[in-house]
């Protein structure tokens, strides 16, 4: 194969525009390194990238949701965001017989930083030391809060997170550039519900601006989070990191460069640049720096570790202990409940749908000192929802039909409240990622992976301890609330439609080796 060599030779390579290599690049490039910053995917800008912000779903073809089966069940994926999104009919992963794993990639400068929800907390000291601290599954961390403390302030800073300090020694406060916003009607009482039953639930941390600052405006609560942000106002790379590395002498950003293999100097074993194909072109390039930072994604960037293979490294660049791909982690999401406040029903509508969502939080509140003991390792936490919204996806819930439906349709919107809850997965040597034995590529030519990764007990029966918890604070709200459960698509009762899903924790073990 014949490869084109660029004629610089770079500080450093960052490979990945977003949540990791945005902030890397950022780090560098003001430290005044040379830094090529290699993204698989186009650059959008913020007018463009979400150019369907504010169409109402019933504008869009199958109200926005999408053609029913298009996108093979991967849940954030709509006529919204489509574009965006790595189709898995057009770039297929293989999973392994009794796998049912869900790999969500976005090829775009900033890449999962364009959508995420924005909610930002800190881990705690425990998080770091489960082994020692917590219930001696897993291996600790070796390092510490105090080691990260300093650098959530910088971080905390640089997103523009919202908050407030509740002295929680499960959640540490951070570093805010303003309140969280006051809790609406059914958020307020969904507080009083958690007081009566001792769950705490307090204002959300999100990173989004309340004030404005450089080209990003503070937010607007149009309600539109879900299908764009033209302000800027939430975080992401594409808005926050990369305008300001633009037109610098010392950053050049390069797209639709899909590296597949890290190249070593036979002389020193040292990472010397990478191998990647131009996604237009379909040619071969050959980038060098002295330094190679890899911030594609977790399972992205084991990918390019496990084919860079050498005759130093036969299984994969950095994997002399073979666990490279090993201990796939996610939290998993459950315990999706809804409900409906009485007190609320048939009043006004009006925009109350926030700034970036919900205002409120429901922190893991089991298994540590002070909290409920549980039957499963470690715990979960809710991300509550309520208020109007602008499709009613609850009416398939309602009985009836005709004009008296769709005025209990009506009614019932500003009425509605929900709870979802998201797990921690212990991690397990049999979850992991490999080159796929069968030679499956994408469609750049580049070895893909094989995914082998099955929910364990302690994840299915903390599935239904969230359902229960979630019915027991919505029914604590108030003597005869009406509370619905229904189960998530990504994990539940029926594990058989249970998902490993999508923000693809870390995939190597981090501890001792």
């Amino acid at each position: 194969m014949q490869k084109k060599k660029t004629s610089r030779v770079y500080d450093a390579i960052i490979v990945g525009s977003g949540a990791a290599g945005g902030i890397a690049a950022h780090v560098l490039v003001n430290k005044g390194l040379n830094v090529l910053l290699l993204e698989i995917g186009p650059k959008w800008d913020r007018g463009t990238i979400f150019h369907t912000e504010h169409s109402w779903p019933y504008e869009m073809p199958y109200h926005g949701l999408g053609r029913p089966g298009q996108y093979d069940g991967l849940w954030k994926v709509n006529a919204y965001t489509e574009h965006l999104y790595v189709h898995p009919r057009i770039d297929r992963y293989a999973t392994a017989p009794g796998t049912d794993f869900h790999w969500t990639r976005i090829h775009a400068v900033g890449g999962r930083t364009n959508t995420w929800a924005r909610v930002s907390l800190r881990m705690a000291e425990w998080d770091l030391k489960p082994k020692s601290m917590q219930d001696g599954a897993g291996e600790d961390w070796p390092i510490s809060y105090s080691d990260l403390a300093p650098y959530y302030d910088k971080a905390e800073d640089m997103l523009g997170v919202f908050g407030t300090r509740e002295g929680l020694a499960v959640l540490p406060d951070g570093n805010y550039h303003a309140p969280t916003p006051p809790a609406r009607c059914g958020e307020v009482m969904l507080m009083k519900g958690g007081r009566k039953i001792g769950i705490p639930v307090i204002p959300v941390r999100k990173a989004i601006l309340l004030k404005n600052r450089d080209n990003r405006s503070a937010c607007h609560y149009c309600g539109n989070c879900d299908s764009g942000c033209a302000p800027g106002s939430r975080f992401s790379s594409l808005d926050a990191i990369i305008p300001q590395l633009l037109g610098r002498k010392n950053f050049t950003l390069r797209t639709q460069a899909a590296v597949h293999r890290v190249m070593l100097d036979p002389k020193t074993g040292k990472a010397r640049g990478v191998e990647f194909i131009d996604t237009r072109n379909k040619l071969t390039y050959e980038a060098r720096a002295r330094v190679v930072v890899l911030g594609a994604g977790a399972m992205e960037s084991t990918r390019i570790l496990l084919n860079s293979k050498s005759r130093e490294w036969p299984t994969g660049l950095a994997n002399s202990s073979g666990v490279l791909g090993h201990y796939v982690m996610d939290n998993f999401k459950s315990g999706f409940v809804s409900g409906w406040l009485p007190s609320l029903k048939a009043t006004e509508i009006f925009n109350d749908d926030g700034a970036g969502g919900g205002h409120v939080y429901i922190p893991r509140h089991t298994n540590f000192k002070g909290g409920r003991k549980s039957t499963v390792l470690r715990g979960w936490q809710f991300q509550p929802g309520s208020g109007s919204g602008s499709f009613p996806g609850y009416s398939k819930r309602l009985e009836g039909f005709g004009s008296d439906f769709k005025k209990e349709v009506r009614e019932m919107n500003p009425a509605r409240i929900s709870l979802a809850g998201f797990g921690e997965c212990l991690p397990y040597f049999d979850n992991y990622c490999e080159i796929d034995p069968d030679g499956l590529k994408d469609r750049y030519g580049i070895p893909q992976l094989r995914f082998h990764a099955q929910w364990h007990d302690n994840e299915k029966k903390m599935a239904d301890l969230m359902y229960d918890s979630a019915e027991e604070i919505l029914r604590r709200r108030r003597r005869g609330q009406s509370v619905h459960a229904q189960h998530s698509a990504s994990a539940g009762r029926r594990y058989s439609r249970s998902r490993h899903r999508t923000h693809g924790r870390r995939s190597e073990k981090f501890g001792p080796q």
